[in-house]
């Protein structure tokens, strides 16, 4: 049996043991898939640990030559494994540093990276700015470039949001190319850059991803620097230095009072949303002649793709409040010209309006109505004693014509009236009231022969007497009325 004095002399020494053992066991290795490699292929690190945890591993040292696309860990009763897929930043003699665990680290590792080899072409990377040193405010056309003849298919990088500049996308082409004497297909990304801080400044592309049959391959992006130009202090914000262009839209030559009217005008430039209102609303005020709306500013995509300047449709809203010629407020769109470091302007103004009361012009449309209606009763009434005198002389020529004998063509004239009249008590008040009615001594020379044979004075010829009333009352027609 050991004594308890015994026992605690023995418990540190068989710790300490242990420890010792266990501290021997810890390991950490670190190997490449390869020690050579093309720029833009992944390579592959492995690292096991044995009694280590690599959780605790610190990759700090390995990004300053590396992108580390993707890490896989896996487990094991007695160790770890990772994986790390990484991805050159630059090209040549390249070196995995030493990875520290605790006490123990990997061995560095060397990695030659080339440019081409036989089965693959170099990749040409450039990026550029136009211009190449804009002023604080001045949109300029960022452009990414890339040159290869293996059938590349690059996407476009995101790039970083950072302080003192402003990112906007534009469009993209591809075209073929020649970079030091090879044929090669360029592709060019474009963004505007707007400066908002003047100085000096470095605009640092991020890996560019591109696929090769199904391949992931990631090149090192370049890096620009520009200094912007610095704008006077006393300069607002909202004025640019870009001179914009203008467009505005048609007005009408009338318009009715108290309508709104809407106006709207296209602006190109370097103007933001909030910089075209507070402008316009230093300009805008209402008057006893005009009422104004808070301006509608919509942002419209450029109508070149390729452009840098911004796009504005602004619509103002006007409503006339008196009648007559209504003169539209003048808009000024201010600018800043740093060559001739001057304040310049761009004025936008429309021609003269007439007002019309719109209530006028119904009590006028009204009052021309009631003349309309009382012309189209006039010429009712005309056409219809019109119709109805023609009517009258067509029966009475037709109860001449029916006549038998002398009797009944002396009874079918004295009835013959253009206007409806009894029948005369004689041939000589039938010719009077024609005459009155029509102004016509046709039918003198009729009556007389009709008159000589009902007296016997001449021998009786009907049919020709007949017809002596039908030639000289067929064309007959009654006075012109008095309106």
């Amino acid at each position: 049996m050991v004594r308890p004095a015994k026992t605690r002399r023995i418990l540190p020494l068989l710790l300490a043991a242990a420890w010792s053992s266990g501290a021997l066991a810890a390991a950490l290795e670190a190997r490449l898939d390869r020690s050579a490699s093309l720029l833009g292929e992944a390579v592959s690190l492995t690292i096991e640990a044995r009694g280590l945890e690599l959780d605790q591993l610190d990759l700090t040292s390995l990004e300053t030559e590396f992108e580390i696309f993707a890490r896989t860990l896996s487990r094991a009763p007695a160790s770890e494994t990772l994986v790390l897929t990484l991805y050159p930043r630059a090209s040549g003699a390249l070196r995995i540093p030493p990875l520290q665990v605790g006490a123990q680290h990997t061995a560095a590792l060397p990695l030659s990276v080339a440019t081409r080899r036989e089965d693959r072409s170099p990749v040409a990377i450039q990026v550029q700015m136009t211009p190449a040193a804009p002023w604080v405010g001045e949109p300029a056309r960022l452009s990414l470039s890339v040159c290869d003849n293996d059938g590349l298919r690059w996407q476009r990088p995101v790039l970083p949001t950072e302080s003192g500049r402003e990112l906007r996308a534009l469009n993209e082409d591809e075209g073929p190319d020649e970079v030091a004497g090879e044929r090669c297909t360029r592709t060019r990304f474009h963004w505007t850059l707007v400066p908002t801080r003047g100085g000096a400044a470095r605009v640092v592309m991020p890996m560019l991803d591109a696929g090769l049959f199904g391949q992931r391959l990631r090149y090192p992006g370049p890096a620009l620097e520009y200094v912007a130009g610095a704008l006077p202090a006393w300069l607002p914000e909202t004025i640019p230095p870009v001179a914009p262009r203008v467009k505005a839209a048609p007005l009408p030559a009338r318009w009715p009072l108290q309508r709104p009217l809407a106006w709207q005008i296209d602006i190109e430039g370097a103007y933001s949303a909030d910089g075209l209102k507070s402008l316009l609303a230093m300009q805008l005020r209402e008057t006893p002649e005009l009422g104004v709306y808070p301006p509608l500013i919509e942002a419209l995509a450029p109508s070149d793709p390729a452009s840098t300047r911004t796009r504005h449709r602004v619509t103002l809203t006007l409503q006339p409040r008196a009648r007559g010629e209504l003169e539209l407020p003048v808009l000024s769109l201010p600018w800043y010209d740093p060559v001739r470091e001057r304040l310049d302007r761009r004025a936008v103004s429309a021609q003269s309006i007439t007002v019309f009361d719109p209530r006028l012009q119904t009590v006028g449309r009204a009052g021309a109505g009631l003349v309309g209606l009382a012309l189209l009763g006039v010429l009712g009434r005309l056409l219809q004693r019109a119709l109805r005198w023609r009517l009258w002389r067509r029966r009475g020529l037709q109860a001449i014509r029916q006549a038998q004998d002398a009797a009944q063509l002396m009874q079918a004239v004295r009835r013959f009236s253009l206007l409806g009249h009894a029948p005369a008590p004689s041939l000589g008040a039938w010719l009077d009231r024609l005459q009155q009615e029509t102004g016509a001594l046709s039918a003198v020379d009729a009556v007389r022969r009709l008159e000589q044979q009902q007296f016997g004075i001449a021998p009786v010829d009907l049919p020709a007497l007949r017809q002596a009333f039908v030639d000289a009352l067929a064309r007959v027609r009654p006075r012109r009325p008095r309106i």
